[in-house]
C-alpha cells in the first residue's frame, strides 16, 4: 500500500476516489470536461488514448493532493 492509499484510508474515515479527484483536477486545471455519461475512470482512459501518460500524471496529482490534505489535517491544532 503506497502512502497516498494509506492516507486515504486513515483520513477521517473519508474515502477519496482517486480517479474522481484526478478528473476534478484535470477539469479545473485544463478547462476540460469529461464526456457526458462517462465515469472518471472512463474519461481518464480516453485522455490516456489521446496523450499517453496524461492519466498517470493526473492520478499522481490526485495522490499528491490527498497526501497534502492528510498532512494539513494531521498538523492541525485546536484554536485556543
Amino acid at each position: 500500500m503506497n502512502r497516498a492509499d494509506k492516507a486515504k484510508r486513515t483520513l477521517l474515515g473519508i474515502e477519496i476516489p482517486r480517479d474522481e479527484l484526478a478528473c476534478q483536477i484535470a477539469e479545473a486545471s485544463m478547462g476540460a470536461m469529461r464526456p457526458m455519461g462517462c465515469t472518471a475512470t472512463e474519461a481518464l482512459a480516453k485522455a490516456e488514448a489521446i496523450d499517453p501518460g496524461q492519466a498517470r500524471r493526473w492520478r499522481e496529482a490526485a495522490d499528491r493532493a490527498v497526501l497534502y490534505f492528510h498532512k494539513c489535517v494531521n498538523g492541525a491544532r485546536q484554536p485556543s
